[in-house]
Formats: C-alpha cells, sequence, structure tokens
C-alpha cells in the first residue's frame, strides 16, 4: 500500500555549533515532535531539525535545544542557478 505521507524519522538532524549530523535513536524524532506539539503531517523533505550542540562538541551534555526549519529553494531577492554560465 502506497502511502504519501512523509515520515519524520527520515528528517536531517545537523549541530548548529560544528555543523556535523546528529544521530537520534529510532523513534526519538516522532516523540521530540509529539512533545513539541508539532504535527509531524505538516513536515516534508524541506524540514530539517537544528540542535543548539551535541554530543560530539559539548561531550558530557546529555539535553539539547532543538528547532524544526524549513529550507527554502532559493534565497529570497535571489535568481535560482541554472548551470553553467552561457559564453
Amino acid at each position: 500500500m502506497y502511502s504519501n505521507r512523509f515520515d519524520p524519522e527520515l528528517l536531517y538532524v545537523e549541530c548548529a555549533k560544528c555543523g556535523k549530523p546528529v544521530l537520534w535513536s529510532p523513534g526519538d524524532t516522532t516523540r521530540i515532535l509529539a512533545w513539541a506539539g508539532i504535527d509531524a503531517s505538516s513536515l516534508d523533505e524541506k524540514c530539517m531539525i537544528v540542535s543548539e550542540g551535541c554530543p560530539t562538541c559539548q561531550p558530557g551534555v546529555h539535553s539539547f535545544s532543538t528547532q524544526v526549519v524549513r529550507l527554502r529553494k532559493s534565497p529570497e531577492g535571489r535568481p535560482q542557478k541554472s548551470g553553467a554560465p552561457v559564453n
């Protein structure tokens, strides 16, 4: 059976301090979104989670603030790049 629903467990999580990916245990993303009151059905592949730290750059710290962000296709006011320049 095909479902058009986005799996929130596939959200990319990145540390805002060091830029490294953050790996969570299975189910953590779904639990955190539910706890924060975020409707997982409103998320898609343009969304990601940004963590305000991670165990790599802050050893010994076990809890970090996070936020969900939606990425734009291109920065506002800038045209999208369209491949190689034409001479």
